[in-house]
């Protein structure tokens, strides 16, 4: 099938063909952490597993962000630049693991989970070396990065805030078990945003809450869209916009059609994103606007 890499193009991947033999796997030359905070909002400071930059200060609300396949940190940058114009203080760590996500499809499949461990190993030293707190964390993931999101929770015996998969990578995952890829039990609160359900992500509810912009398979504004790239990344673009918004509001219900047709009308409602609405659960679907921004209201 045709895959798309973090700049929307379109790479033909075979979903049956056996990982290469990759270099055994080293965290610490392997993955980039990019800490950024208010005190440096445009120059990182790079986290290693034992040495912990000075602007990292752990009464401040901490975000791991990890992009997918055939992608790269930059990729992720919006995230930085959304929790910068909060004017709140956080810790903004873009995870970047290009190296390994740059193989076959098949590889970076496991160098995700391997990469989802690593970083419960880095959050356990930030926790014992500098007293990070386990409430405030979030490890937020988009497609293989979104497994590899749910891996790092599950390594932390899901004892952290949030995990969030937007738009969980789809090909190949389906016999996995749930220590390998992202699924409720990762987190006290897991959300999943599902934007290209049934192609490049999962159609089905994965999460304690999971949100269907636009019915989770097809993206309003993302045209016809055959490899699904446009739905696939717009996952991480909402996120990225609830930040500074409050206004992606769905509402639960059973399906789309449901929904579209008034017959949830009365059902309780949640907010997409951040904050978290941590009391939500079960499927909420929601419209958007066809170009940022993208929240309704």
């Amino acid at each position: 099938m045709w895959i798309p890499d973090g700049n929307g193009l379109l790479h033909l991947v075979d979903l049956e063909e056996e990982p290469a033999a990759a270099p055994r796997f080293n965290g610490a030359t392997d993955v980039t952490l990019s800490l950024y905070t208010q005190k440096n909002p445009t120059s990182a400071q790079v986290i290693k597993i034992n040495s912990i930059p000075s602007n990292f200060d752990a009464s401040n609300p901490t975000r791991f962000i990890i992009h997918g396949w055939n992608s790269a940190g930059k990729n992720m940058d919006h995230f930085r630049s959304a929790y910068i114009k909060t004017g709140k203080n956080y810790n903004i760590i873009l995870v970047d693991w290009s190296k390994l996500a740059s193989a076959s499809y098949a590889s970076a499949k496991t160098s995700a989970l391997n990469v989802g461990k690593y970083i419960a190993q880095v959050v356990n030293n930030l926790i014992s070396l500098k007293g990070l707190n386990r409430n405030t964390l979030y490890i937020i993931g988009h497609s293989l990065g979104a497994h590899a999101s749910g891996v790092a929770g599950y390594n932390l015996g899901a004892n952290l805030a949030s995990v969030v998969g937007l738009d969980p990578a789809a090909p190949s995952f389906g016999s996995e078990s749930l220590a390998n890829r992202l699924d409720a039990s990762d987190a006290k609160f897991v959300q999943v945003i599902h934007t290209n359900g049934g192609l490049l992500g999962w159609a089905d509810a994965l999460g304690n809450a999971d949100f269907f912009p636009n019915g989770g398979k097809s993206q309003a504004g993302c045209g016809l869209d055959i490899a699904g790239a446009c739905s696939h990344g717009r996952s991480h673009e909402y996120y990225a916009e609830s930040i500074n918004s409050s206004k992606f509001v769905g509402r639960r219900c059973s399906t789309y059609a449901l929904f579209t047709a008034g017959s949830c009308s009365s059902n309780p409602t949640a907010v997409l994103g951040e904050p978290a609405s941590t009391s939500a659960s079960g499927s909420y679907f929601l419209t958007t606007n066809t170009k940022s921004p993208f929240a309704k209201g």
